[in-house]
C-alpha cells in the first residue's frame, strides 16, 4: 500500500496504513532488514529519542490544531525515528505523504535529504539521483552533516574519492583516524587527476599540497623536514597538521645510511645463467656509472653470489657482514632464503612473494621461468621488485577505463602467461565497474592457432553474422550483390595478450574485419610481451597502428643515450628479453639506496629504465610504463593516447 492519492491523506489513515504495512512485513518475510553501505562515516547528528508511534500520535494532535509547519517537523522526526529503527518502508511512506504537503525551503531540503537516506541502500536507485537531492549543502549544522555523510557514501560508491574526501573533511572529527582516511583516498587518485581537479576542491588543498611536497622531497629527508616545517606554518590549525601521517614524519627523521657493501644473489650458472648474467651486466653498468660520477670513495663494494644449486645456509653465510642484498631472482630461491634472513638485512628481492604466481619476465616456453614456485612469506625489511606481467594488464585496464571505452574485445592466446594477463585485466576491469548495478562483461576471445584466432575474431566482431545475412539476401533475390561486411558498432577497443608472432598475425585480421563506414578507428592495445625488437623490420609492417606499453629503455630515443650506445657496442646481438633484464639490473642497483624512503612514501617515484617506479603499502615496486605506437614501420612514443 502506498500513501499517495489524489486527495491529501489524513494522519489517521497514515498511521493505519503503516500499521497494516508493519503487519504485512512481519508475516510475509523473515529476512533481516537491509543495512546501508558500511562506510564508517556516521554523522554526529542528534538522534530522535521518541518512538515513531508516539511521534505519529503527536502529529495527529497537531493536525487537529491546524499547525502545518509544526506538523511537518514532527513527521520529519518520525522519518528519522523509522530510519533509526531500520524501518525503511515506513519511512518511505511518510516521506511520500510529506512530498504532497506545502513545505518551507528548509523542510523541503530535509525531505530530500531523508529521501536520499531512505533509498541509499536501494540498488535500483542511481547514485547521481540521490546526489542531486543533497545539493546544495545547507548551512544548518545538523542537516549539513547528514547531507555530507550521505554524499561521502554515495561518492565512495562511485569511486569518486576526491569528491568523497571533500565532503568528509567538512564534518569529520579532528582525529588521526579521520585524517588517515582522507589521506588514503587522496593517494588512491593519480597525480594527473589531482592536478586537473585541484581548483575544484578547496577543502582538500592542504592534502594536495602535502602530497606534492612529499613527491618532490621524499627522497631527501633533510629537505623533506624543511618543507614540512613550512607546510605546518602555512596550514597551522588544520587537522592534517595536527595529525600528520606517521610514514611522512618517520621518513623526515630517517637519515641516509652509507652502503658499504652490497651482496647480489643471482643464478650465474646452470639453466638460468643467461638471465642472471643479463641482470649482473645491468648492475655493473650502473655501478661503473656511479663510480665515474662520484669516485671510488662514494661507491660501495659489491660481490655476486651464484645461487645455482646452493642450499639456504650457504646463501645466508655468503651474505656475511653485508646488510644490503639485491636478489634472489628466482622465486624458489627467495622462498628458501627469506625464513633464514637476519632481520636487519635490507633486501631488494628481484621477485614478488604474492599469492598469484608473479614470475620473472619471460615467455611461457622460456627456460627463464620455472614452472612453479612456492609462495614466500613477506618480510618487513624487504622490498619486492618484479617484472610481473600482471602489472602491465592492470595498467592497460586502467587506461581503457580512463579513456571511456565500454565494450572492448580481449584476445588472449591459450598460454599460461597470457591467461594470467587476461585474468588480471578482467579483475581490474571489473573493479572499475563495480559501482554499476551489474558487472560489465568483457568480450573475450581465446585461441590456440591461427584458425581458431580468425574464427574467434570474426565472431566477436560480428563479421560472421554480417556475412551470413548477406548470403541470405543474395539467396532470396537470386541476384549478384555488391556488399561489404560490417563489424559490430559497439566495439570500441581491442586488447591483445599474445606473443609477438601471434600479434603479427592478429593485427591484419582485425584491420580486415573492421568496417570503414562510420569513420571511426578501433584502437588495438598490447603489452610488451607482444613486442620483439630483434625480429627484423618486417614485423612493424604487420603491427601498423598497434599501441603498446613497454620499458622506456626499449623505446627509441630514450634519455639514456650514452648507456644505450655502450650496451649496443658490448652486446650487439642481445635479445629483447635479455635487454629487459639488463635494464632490470640497472634499476635495481640505482633504486637500492632509496627503497627505505620509497617504502614509507608511495607518493615518491623514480624514473627508471624499466618504468616510473614507486613502492606500494605492501612493499611491492609498481612500474608505470610509457605507451608507444607503430606508425609507418616505426616505433613512436606517445602520451596518453
Amino acid at each position: 500500500m502506498q500513501l499517495k492519492s489524489r486527495a491529501r491523506l489524513s494522519l489517521t489513515y497514515c498511521a493505519l496504513a503503516l500499521a497494516l504495512i508493519s503487519a504485512g512485513c512481519s508475516t510475509s518475510s523473515n529476512q533481516a532488514p537491509r543495512k546501508t553501505i558500511a562506510t564508517n562515516e556516521s554523522p554526529r547528528i542528534k538522534q530522535v529519542e521518541q518512538t515513531p508511534e508516539s511521534l505519529l500520535r503527536q502529529a495527529q494532535q497537531i493536525q487537529q490544531r491546524g499547525d502545518s509547519r509544526q506538523l511537518n517537523d514532527i513527521l520529519l522526526d518520525t522519518v528519522i525515528a523509522y530510519l533509526q529503527d531500520d524501518q525503511r518502508i515506513h519511512a518511505q511512506q511518510v516521506l511520500l505523504w510529506l512530498l504532497e504537503q506545502p513545505l518551507s525551503r528548509l523542510q523541503r531540503s530535509r525531505v530530500n535529504t531523508l529521501i536520499a537516506q531512505a533509498y541509499v541502500d536501494d540498488p535500483g536507485i542511481e547514485p547521481e539521483a540521490l546526489i542531486d537531492l543533497l545539493q546544495p549543502v545547507e548551512k544548518d549544522e545538523q542537516l549539513s552533516e547528514r547531507q555530507l555523510s550521505l554524499l561521502t557514501t554515495l561518492y565512495l560508491r562511485q569511486q569518486d574519492y576526491l569528491a568523497a574526501a571533500a565532503a568528509y573533511v567538512q564534518f569529520m572529527p579532528n582525529t588521526a583516524a579521520s585524517v588517515d582516511k582522507v589521506w588514503r583516498w587522496i593517494n588512491s587518485v593519480p597525480a594527473s587527476e589531482i592536478n586537473q581537479a585541484s581548483g575544484q576542491y578547496p577543502e582538500l588543498q592542504p592534502y594536495f599540497a602535502l602530497r606534492a611536497l612529499v613527491a618532490d622531497n621524499g627522497l631527501q629527508s633533510a629537505s623533506l623536514q624543511q618543507a614540512l616545517d613550512n607546510f605546518t606554518r602555512v596550514y597551522r590549525g588544520k587537522p592534517l597538521v595536527d595529525h600528520l601521517p606517521e610514514p611522512i614524519t618517520q621518513a623526515a627523521m630517517t637519515r641516509y645510511k652509507e652502503i658499504p657493501h652490497i651482496t647480489v644473489m643471482l643464478p650465474l650458472s646452470g639453466r638460468y645463467q643467461g638471465t642472471g648474467m643479463a641482470v649482473k651486466d645491468g648492475i655493473l653498468a650502473a655501478y661503473y656509472q656511479q663510480l665515474s660520477e662520484s669516485g671510488a670513495s662514494a661507491v660501495p663494494t659489491i660481490s655476486f653470489v651464484d645461487t645455482h644449486q646452493k642450499q639456504p645456509d650457504e646463501l645466508i653465510n655468503a651474505i656475511g657482514d653485508s646488510r644490503w642484498v639485491i636478489g634472489p631472482l628466482l622465486k624458489e630461491t627467495l622462498d628458501m632464503v627469506l625464513p633464514k634472513l637476519p632481520s636487519d638485512i635490507n633486501l631488494l628481492a628481484l621477485n614478488r612473494p604474492d599469492d598469484t604466481p608473479d614470475t620473472i619476465l619471460g615467455t611461457p616456453d622460456s627456460p627463464l621461468v620455472p614452472e612453479s614456485f612456492a609462495v614466500a612469506p613477506p618480510s618487513p625489511s624487504a622490498t619486492w621488485f618484479a617484472l610481473a606481467p600482471e602489472d602491465e594488464a592492470y595498467q592497460l585496464a586502467d587506461h581503457i577505463a580512463e579513456k571511456g571505452y565500454r565494450s572492448p574485445i580481449v584476445v588472449a592466446a591459450n598460454g599460461s602467461i597470457y591467461q594470467r594477463l587476461l585474468d588480471a585485466f578482467e579483475k581490474r576491469w571489473q573493479s572499475h565497474h563495480k559501482a554499476e548495478d551489474k558487472a560489465r562483461a568483457l568480450n573475450v576471445v581465446t585461441f590456440d592457432d591461427s584458425g581458431s584466432l580468425k574464427e574467434g575474431i570474426t565472431d566477436a566482431l560480428g563479421v560472421a553474422q554480417s556475412k551470413s545475412r548477406i548470403d541470405q539476401i543474395r539467396y532470396m533475390v537470386n541476384e549478384k550483390l555488391y556488399n561489404v561486411t560490417r563489424n559490430r558498432r559497439d566495439i570500441d577497443a581491442i586488447v591483445v595478450f599474445a606473443s609477438p608472432e601471434q600479434t603479427e598475425l592478429l593485427n591484419p585480421m582485425v584491420e580486415a574485419s573492421l568496417s570503414p563506414f562510420d569513420g571511426k578507428t578501433v584502437p588495438v592495445y598490447a603489452t610488451s610481451r607482444s613486442m620483439e625488437y630483434d625480429s627484423g623490420k618486417n614485423q612493424w609492417r604487420d603491427l601498423q597502428n598497434v599501441r603498446f606499453i613497454d620499458m622506456p629503455w626499449m623505446l627509441p630515443q630514450n634519455r639514456w643515450t650514452s648507456l644505450t650506445d655502450t650496451a649496443n657496442q658490448l652486446w650487439p646481438d642481445r635479445s629483447t628479453t635479455f635487454s629487459r633484464f639488463f635494464a632490470f639490473g640497472v634499476d635495481a642497483y640505482q633504486m637500492l639506496p632509496n627503497v627505505m624512503q620509497m617504502a614509507l612514501l608511495p607518493q615518491v617515484s623514480l624514473e627508471g629504465l624499466t618504468g616510473t617506479l614507486s613502492v606500494d603499502e605492501k612493499g611491492r615496486v609498481i612500474r608505470r610504463l610509457p605507451q608507444a605506437r607503430i606508425n609507418n614501420q616505426q616505433v613512436q612514443r606517445v602520451s596518453g593516447e
